[in-house]
């Protein structure tokens, strides 16, 4: 059986929608860990701890440790996130990311170096 062209249109207009709203609500909830899944974590890997195949050789490729070239806290990795360094392969992100975005995956990534600090959770007896 044929349908005619306008419900067809109509079933695959629905179908497109549907595939939409269904993949709405999936990745991070944060967005400036939306941000850094997006651009960040397949230089620096998903923790920041620069477990990938670019970051070998890397020193500061790895945001975990106590090795930070341009300061660890938040306006120095906003403005390293905003400008880049053109003596690393770390590129500019103004202009491709808002200054919203900027802001908030700069704070993800001093939740990475706090997560990565934080002590053990004790065990339960």
């Amino acid at each position: 059986m044929r349908l005619p062209m306008d419900r067809r249109s109509s079933l695959l207009s629905a179908a497109v929608a549907g595939a939409v709203l269904a993949t709405a609500g999936c990745g991070p909830k944060d967005p400036g860990e939306r941000v850094w899944v997006r651009k960040c974590a397949a230089c620096h890997g998903r923790e920041g701890r620069g477990d990938t195949r670019f970051a070998r050789g890397r020193p500061y490729a790895v945001l975990t440790d106590e090795r930070w070239k341009h300061g660890g806290d938040l306006e120095s990795i906003r403005r390293l996130i905003t400008d880049g360094d053109p003596g690393s392969p770390m590129p500019p992100y103004r202009g491709r990311l808002t200054p919203e975005e900027i802001d908030a995956v700069s704070h993800h990534v001093l939740a990475l170096w706090t997560r990565a600090h934080a002590a053990p959770a004790p065990e339960a007896k």
